[in-house]
């Protein structure tokens, strides 16, 4: 782990500190294939069937994340708190502009943090929220963990991803992405079995280009469809078919079939 530390001699004593690291913005780019997500925009040949599908909601969460250079060392990016996007350890990217009933007008296609200026070749992050943080009362919570519609209560967390849509196999798809089969207090000091929080990789210059997020990717190898008698779309259910290819895409085990590897977010 590399960090840039500044020292300073001053009456015979030195303080160090890392607080003189440049702000760096990562962008991030919602898009299906070659196509930009719009909410309200509908995107074709998607997933198994060929399906369209029409966008109302696309956000997610990220914490801990890295910046990786040739050698594969990582510089962590401390993120800032800005009192809505950022709480300093986790952040939320959102694509919708409140097409949807549950969406919002503000958009936010970046994260910010401090990491020392560098030739860097990679990132890499967790997708979701820190379990330490997963449960708790989003109502008392400050931003980005406060939005009610990105909490599980019947669940145990957040939904780290919540991604809607209509599809022409089923109206009302969707992903909800979060941690399943928890007990204890929903609102305190739950445990999960699954954690579904998928380590991301991307090879890419973290500090000039932008990582995309690929609806393409993330539904390759789904009907977009729904099997009777179970959530419509993937909520993450350990026993729901339908989420079968969508955690495979996402770099996560599902019944007890390792990933083949994330095709979610990728280089530009």
């Amino acid at each position: 782990m590399r960090l840039l530390l500044s020292c300073v001699l001053a009456l015979g004593l030195v303080s160090c500190g890392d607080g003189d690291d440049p702000l760096q913005t990562i962008q991030f780019a919602a898009m299906s294939g070659t196509e930009p997500i719009s909410c309200g925009g509908t995107y074709a040949g998607l997933g198994s069937a060929g399906a369209d599908l029409t966008i109302r909601d696309f956000r997610f969460y990220v914490h801990d994340v890295r910046l990786v250079d040739a050698s594969g060392a990582e510089t962590p990016l401390v993120l800032e708190n800005d009192g809505m996007w950022q709480d300093g350890t986790v952040a939320l990217l959102d694509f919708e502009d409140g097409c949807g009933e549950m969406g919002n007008a503000d958009l936010r296609t970046v994260i910010e943090g401090r990491a020392p200026d560098g030739d860097y070749t990679g990132i890499r992050f967790k997708l979701g929220v820190p379990e330490e943080l997963n449960h708790q009362d989003p109502v008392a919570a400050a931003p980005p963990l406060s939005l009610t519609e990105m909490f599980w209560s019947w669940n145990g967390g957040y939904k780290f991803a919540r991604i809607e849509g209509n599809s022409t196999a089923l109206d009302g798809w969707r992903l909800h992405l979060g941690s399943t089969r928890c007990e204890g207090d929903m609102m305190g000091t739950a445990t999960c079995m699954d954690g579904n929080r998928p380590e991301v990789s991307v090879d890419l210059d973290p500090l000039n280009d932008t990582v995309v997020a690929d609806l393409q990717g993330l539904v390759d190898g789904s009907a977009l469809d729904n099997t009777m008698e179970t959530a419509p779309g993937c909520m993450s259910a350990p026993t729901d078919p339908d989420c079968a290819p969508i955690f495979d895409n996402l770099g996560l085990t599902f019944g007890g079939t390792a990933s083949t590897g994330q095709s979610f977010f990728r280089a530009p």
